[in-house]
């Protein structure tokens, strides 16, 4: 399971848990003090938390890919 924690799979659900905040205060919760609210600011973190994953899944599957390739080294005795 570890294999599968990278950081671009850590920002993504981050961001995916931004959006769900976004979504629940109605962008409020995206937004600092005194900036006009941004009607699709749940959507762009939540595009970006996904796009985020897939990058992650990818590196993970093309890491598994160039490993299993790789020859392996074994100690001579």
């Amino acid at each position: 399971m570890w294999r599968y924690l990278n950081m671009f799979v850590l920002i993504g659900v981050t961001l995916i848990i931004i959006s769900v905040a976004g979504f629940a205060t109605g962008n409020r919760f995206l937004t600092e003090p005194g900036q006009p609210l941004n009607p699709q600011g749940s959507l762009i973190y939540l595009s970006a938390g996904v796009i985020m994953l897939v990058n992650g899944i990818v590196s993970i599957k093309q890491a598994e890919a160039i490993r299993a390739k790789a020859p392996t080294i074994t100690k001579s005795q």
